[in-house]
Formats: C-alpha cells, sequence, structure tokens
C-alpha cells in the first residue's frame, strides 16, 4: 500500500519532466530521483537502434541499477537524437498507466504503453512496452 497518493499531475511531473526530460537532457542523475531506491524495472525496446531492437528487455532492479544503465544508454541515445513525449497519464494514486511517443529527428514517431507502481511519491515498478 502507498504511503501517499500520487495525482494524475505528479505522475506526469515524474515520468515527463524529471525521468524521460532527463534522459533526453543526458543527465542519469535527474532521471533517476523519479524513482524508487528498489525500483524494479522492465523495459522492452521501443525505438530500435544501434543493435537494440523489440527483442530486446532489460529488466532492472534497484535505482543505482537503472542510472548505471541509463549512464551507458543515453550516449547513444543522443547520436540518435530521439526525444520522449509522455502523452495521457492514468492512475489511482498508487498504480499508473501512461501512452507516450518516442519522436526522431525527422519527426517519425514510435508509441509506447506503460505501466507504474507508485510508492512514497516514487515509481517503484516500471514497465514499458512499444504499442500495437
Amino acid at each position: 500500500m502507498a504511503s501517499q497518493s500520487t495525482t494524475k499531475e505528479q505522475l506526469f511531473e515524474l515520468l515527463q519532466l524529471t525521468y524521460f526530460n532527463g534522459i533526453d537532457g543526458a543527465n542519469p542523475d535527474q532521471a533517476v530521483e523519479a524513482l524508487h531506491e528498489k525500483i524494479r524495472w522492465r523495459h522492452t525496446q521501443v525505438w530500435e537502434h544501434d543493435g537494440h531492437d523489440r527483442s530486446t528487455t532489460d529488466t532492472l532492479v534497484g535505482r543505482e541499477t537503472v542510472r548505471e544503465f541509463l549512464t551507458r544508454r543515453i550516449e547513444q541515445m543522443q547520436v540518435v537524437g530521439i526525444k520522449h513525449k509522455v502523452g495521457k497519464v492514468l492512475t489511482d494514486g498508487e498504480y499508473g498507466a501512461f501512452r507516450a511517443v518516442v519522436v526522431g529527428p525527422t519527426g517519425k514517431s514510435v508509441p509506447f504503453l506503460g505501466w507504474v507502481e507508485l510508492e512514497e511519491g516514487k515509481i517503484s515498478s516500471y514497465m514499458v512496452m512499444p504499442e500495437l
């Protein structure tokens, strides 16, 4: 059970303003501020690049592990020039879902879906996959 309820606006801020803007701005330290210390993080590749395709799913546990992963991957994303844009966000305060897109430098976009669990005002479980 969550110790505090997270609003839709707060979830959007965690996802877009902290997490994805941190990734897009090459700042993994900012990105992981949205994540609970004991995050369970599962990411199926959305934008295929540098040998990463939709058959790749990374599963990590712990904020420091995610920070290390993002530190390595952000450089590749910067070269590709992609940005993440969160659209719709839904939450009951404890669980949430969102739709977003990855946008490339030519304007091509690839939609994806996410599911999160929230604890202590942070994302404690994160799962993302491409939208079919």
